[in-house]
């Protein structure tokens, strides 16, 4: 039996593609689930972005391909994440600490020296890898 021409034209597309098309899908998804859970509309989360409702509208249809600082500012304006990367290593969970002001100081002392400006997180590797050094 052959197959259809639609069939054939899907086998086509490269890994690369699908996974594109899917995370894209997945990511406007996500944002119409916040929208509707929240009651907020597409125009209110346009005033939140400080961007027009088409803009929104364009991301969300999938014409637009939202940059990382894009998503994020998504993420601020809908009060949750959209994406989450399931990170589970030390390093991780202590910068995410740091930043919802969850640092204590045993975290400290067991080997977390940062510096914080503007924005940026500096780790310090010699005391993260218990060198004497630092």
């Amino acid at each position: 039996m052959t197959k259809s021409l639609l069939k054939r034209t899907v086998e086509k597309i490269s890994p690369f593609t699908r996974q594109f098309i899917k995370k894209q899908g997945e990511f406007a998804a996500k944002i119409d689930e916040l929208l509707e859970s929240t009651g907020m509309t597409q125009r209110e989360l346009a005033e939140k972005l400080g961007k027009k409702e088409s803009y929104v509208s364009r991301i969300l249809a999938g014409w637009d391909n939202p940059t990382l600082k894009t998503i994020t500012a998504f993420e601020v304006a809908l009060g949750e994440d959209i994406i989450d990367f399931n990170l589970t290593s030390i390093i991780y969970q202590k910068v995410s600490a740091l930043f919802s002001g969850n640092v204590s100081e045993d975290s400290n002392r067991k080997g977390f020296s940062s510096i914080v400006t503007s924005g940026s997180v500096v780790l310090n590797p010699d005391v993260y890898y218990g060198n004497k050094a630092a």
